[in-house]
């Protein structure tokens, strides 16, 4: 990640979220081995955060995708590069918040195996904020055991 880019994903992020805080480039690039990006052009056109949380749980933060490059996959793709990142940071469980009038990244989440496990409002914001949750690392399957008596 260069400069350029790390710039257009603050801008990215500034415009296309309701964000308390703004990014700015070089915050970006302090955290630059978290995001994701995808480019055409030269343009950042989507973006997303992987971060590791705790040793179980990695956090999918502001997944966004530029509005005149809606419905093309790019957010579908960002999710599932996403996915795959927490998966080899080692994370079991893959978490996100959403706002609850984000309709539409409600819906690809949930599309996508996540399950809404909370709601609550973000003063800061006024906002009602979703929490989703998606386990990707599921348990050994239940083998016969001497309690079940099999």
């Amino acid at each position: 990640m260069d400069q350029n880019h790390a710039g257009q994903i603050a801008a990215l992020l500034n415009t296309r979220n309701q964000l308390v805080k703004n990014y700015d480039a070089k915050a970006i690039l302090a955290a630059r081995a978290r995001f994701l990006f995808e480019v055409r052009d030269d343009q950042v056109v989507g973006c997303v955060e992987v971060k590791k949380v705790q040793w179980y749980q990695a956090e999918v933060n502001h997944l966004t995708v530029h509005k005149d490059y809606c419905r093309r996959g790019i957010a579908q793709a960002l999710l599932d590069a996403a996915t795959a990142r927490a998966i080899k940071d080692r994370a079991r469980i893959l978490q996100c918040t959403i706002r609850g009038n984000n309709v539409e990244s409600a819906g690809l989440f949930l599309k996508n195996g996540f399950v809404r496990t909370a709601l609550f409002l973000y003063p800061d914001s006024g906002n009602n904020v979703g929490v989703y949750q998606k386990v990707i690392s599921p348990p050994k399957a239940a083998g016969l055991s001497a309690a079940t008596g099999a």
